[in-house]
């Protein structure tokens, strides 16, 4: 995700803005060209993510074990997904990258206003339940050491 801030997602919006038709054409062609493996990948990643950070609360629960941070973890790992969606940006995505046609000046823009700064959120989102799994093996080894 933060590559995807940094660099891929202002290569999109300078697509977009460029007046060129190049990302209502090439996208599509580039998703039809990728399969559906390519996105059922993703999916598949994103599940196991959320899978993963809620098993170990649940497990964390059950143990009553690294309690805090299996909350922190299970709750972030799921945040990122929610927020895409609720926030209307999943949407909004949709309509820019499906190619149906062109895009309005009004839909770039706010597409423009949203995709550097929510993709440097989901990053920073996605960063938390990291340090909170990585934190329980830390502890430990603070403990034997």
């Amino acid at each position: 995700m933060l590559g995807h801030a940094l660099i891929l997602a202002r290569f999109l919006d300078w697509l977009l803005l460029s007046g060129v038709p190049a990302l209502s054409q090439a996208y599509p062609a580039f998703r039809v060209s990728a399969g559906r493996s390519g996105l059922a990948t993703y999916y598949a990643v994103a599940g196991l993510q959320v899978i993963g950070t809620s098993a170990f609360l649940l497990v964390s629960l059950a143990t009553r074990r690294h309690r805090p941070a299996a909350f922190v973890a299970g709750l972030a790992g799921a945040l990122w997904i929610a927020i895409h969606y609720a926030s209307g940006f999943g949407a909004l995505e949709g309509s820019v990258l499906r190619g149906a046609g062109p895009v309005s000046q009004e839909v770039a823009d706010r597409f423009v206003g949203w995709n550097v700064p929510i993709h440097v959120l989901y990053a920073v989102t996605l960063a938390v339940p990291l340090g909170a799994l990585l934190s329980v093996p830390l502890a430990a080894l603070r403990r034997r050491g």
